[in-house]
């Protein structure tokens, strides 16, 4: 990666982290605002389209392991041009900051400022990852920065593209929590399907070889969040509907596919495979949405590993599903890896002319 990008990458990824900072100050400042909703949704006109006893509560740790992820999105991109062992080591001490600060900091800022909230936790995690780093500074053999940087930024993009449309399982905006969700809650989840489709630009961009890739890895990503978001009152939220989440998880990963089939030799055949996988995938997720029911539960139950030390705990009305983004940006990194691949490079020029002997 050359010195302008890797400077852009630091930019664009401080950015996005303090984004995910404000999202999780957001949702983490809204608790109690989010119990009391709770209680009010439990009187005594309680039915079963009303929140159940602590369901907005874990609708709540879900955001906030959302702002999480964000974070860790903005932290992958900010380090991706640094050497390999120093970034991976201050992803990897920022990421445990982040899990360790979402269990204590986290109980401790209700009703307290979102500003000062977010710039806690961006101090916490920024702290961790320069400790960190430091145990990636001896001297060792890597490989070359341009592949480190374009892994980790594929890496990076994939978690986004995938956890974008996955808020939208949440149903904020759906008639069962529209009416009972605190405004910092709903807030929190606005913010961070606004990063994380900003996080897929990004990494669209800075992986671009062209000017076209380049716009197209703009607009996508753009795409993708007007499918999820609905007008609500004066504001947006992210909407409910299963279709819109499975069509926008791949006009989002588009941009990611297409890069990383243009990577190794931008042939027309790397590129016919991965049109082909978004048009087939797209088309298959339009018409049978629940597909994605499966990899977002599971997902979202291994989400319960860093929510559950905050408090979270699964109730009879409440599942969580944010965790079931990384899933599926498994999946998304599996595909570009796959049109990685040297098997689906052309043939070479003595075997093209064996094949016409």
């Amino acid at each position: 990666m050359d010195h302008l990008r890797g400077r852009a990458a630091a930019a664009a990824g401080a950015v996005v982290a303090a984004a995910g900072s404000a999202a999780w100050a957001l949702a983490s400042t809204s608790m109690a605002a989010v119990q009391a909703a709770e209680a009010r949704a439990l009187g005594p006109r309680h039915t079963a389209e009303m929140p159940g006893e602590d369901e907005l509560a874990l609708v709540a740790h879900d955001a906030r392991l959302a702002g999480l992820v964000v974070v860790a999105c903005g932290l992958a991109v900010a380090l991706c041009a640094l050497p390999r062992r120093v970034a991976t080591a201050a992803w990897l001490g920022g990421a445990a900051a982040l899990v360790v600060a979402n269990a204590t900091l986290g109980r401790t800022v209700d009703d307290g400022s979102v500003v000062l909230v977010a710039t806690e936790l961006l101090l916490v995690t920024g702290a961790a990852a320069v400790v960190a780093s430091l145990l990636g500074l001896l001297p060792r053999a890597s490989t070359p920065s341009s592949a480190r940087g374009r892994l980790s930024l594929l890496a990076a993009g994939a978690a986004a593209a995938g956890t974008l449309p996955v808020l939208s399982a949440q149903g904020l905006a759906s008639e069962r929590y529209a009416a009972w969700v605190p405004a910092g809650l709903a807030a929190s989840n606005l913010v961070s399907a606004l990063a994380l489709a900003g996080v897929a630009a990004v990494v669209g961009v800075l992986l671009a070889r062209s000017a076209v890739g380049a716009a197209s890895s703009l607009l996508l990503p753009v795409a993708a969040l007007a499918l999820l978001l609905e007008p609500q009152g004066s504001s947006w939220q992210v909407g409910d509907s299963p279709r819109a989440a499975a069509v926008a998880l791949v006009v989002a990963a588009a941009p990611l596919v297409l890069a990383a089939a243009r990577e190794r030799d931008g042939s027309p055949r790397r590129t016919a495979a991965a049109v082909a996988v978004l048009l087939g995938s797209g088309a298959l997720l339009a018409l049978v949405p629940q597909l994605l029911a499966i990899p977002v539960l599971v997902g979202g139950g291994l989400g319960m590993v860093v929510t559950a030390p905050a408090g979270a705990y699964i109730n009879y009305d409440g599942l969580p599903i944010v965790g079931g983004g990384l899933v599926l940006g498994a999946a998304v990194l599996a595909v570009c890896a796959a049109l990685r691949s040297p098997s689906l490079a052309p043939p070479e020029r003595s075997d093209v002319v064996a094949e016409a002997r």
